[in-house]
């Protein structure tokens, strides 16, 4: 389901495409202003819903890879299971068990990493941008929490590198995979980043679009009241939009 912001950005749109053809009407309109003739806006309006559709299809990558980045970390396979298992298999080859120092890092390591609060959605904005400007580039609370467990994680592998007599039937426990597993998760997180970017920039370019087709709809308006009155049919009508 569109979110509420998608659907203002569509119903503002359609209004200003009813205006468009509203105008196609209007024959003797004919402002002094080219950015408002009909051909030019219509051709603007054209630019404002590949714009959306940029937006759309930005979002649904990042979904898409955030979703995926998600598995890889909470999945049944994925890094805080990885390192349940790393955590038995310490207990298992340990004189001491679970009361081995080495042990107790790791399973406080893991807590740690269950604290974190890992979304597949990304944070919306602090503030929201504002159009006719560019929203400040910053790294979300959620990305920041993503690179928080990576870096635990990372602290687990240098533990077991250390371990005497760790060596792993299981391949995917032993310290070569593990620093592979690692490498994958930086190149995830990375892929995120720049996917995260991608539809950033591709929403302050609709919302520049959209500062300036508010300005364009008002310009319109206003070049009707002035080519047939503020009483006229003409005028009364484009309001609708």
């Amino acid at each position: 389901m569109p979110s509420v912001s998608e659907r203002t950005y569509g119903q503002r749109y359609t209004k200003a495409v009813g205006l468009v053809e509203y105008l196609k009407l209007v024959p003797a309109y004919a402002p002094d202003n080219p950015d408002i003739a009909v051909v030019a806006f219509d051709t603007f309006l054209g630019t404002v819903q590949t714009a959306n559709e940029a937006v759309s299809t930005k979002l649904s990558e990042l979904m898409n890879d955030r979703e995926s980045r998600l598995l890889l970390y909470k999945g049944p396979e994925g890094l805080i299971k990885l390192c349940g298992k790393v955590r038995d298999y310490v207990a298992s080859i340990d004189p001491k068990g679970r009361n081995a120092a080495d042990y107790k890092k790791i399973s406080k390591t893991i807590m740690r990493m269950r604290g974190q609060r890992l979304k597949k959605k990304p944070d919306p904005p602090v503030t929201p941008p504002v159009e006719g400007s560019t929203a400040p580039k910053t790294i979300s609370t959620s990305e920041q929490s993503y690179g928080s467990v990576l870096e635990m994680g990372v602290s687990v592998v240098e533990v077991v590198k250390a371990k005497a007599g760790y060596a792993p039937s299981n391949a995917a426990l032993t310290v070569a995979s593990l620093g592979t597993f690692m490498d994958s998760l930086y190149a995830k997180n990375r892929t995120v980043l720049s996917k995260a970017e991608a539809y950033d920039n591709a929403v302050n370019v609709r919302v520049n679009l959209y500062a300036d087709l508010k300005l364009r709809v008002s310009k319109i308006k206003s070049a009707l009241a002035s080519q047939y009155g503020k009483q006229s049919n003409e005028y009364k009508e484009s309001l609708k939009y």
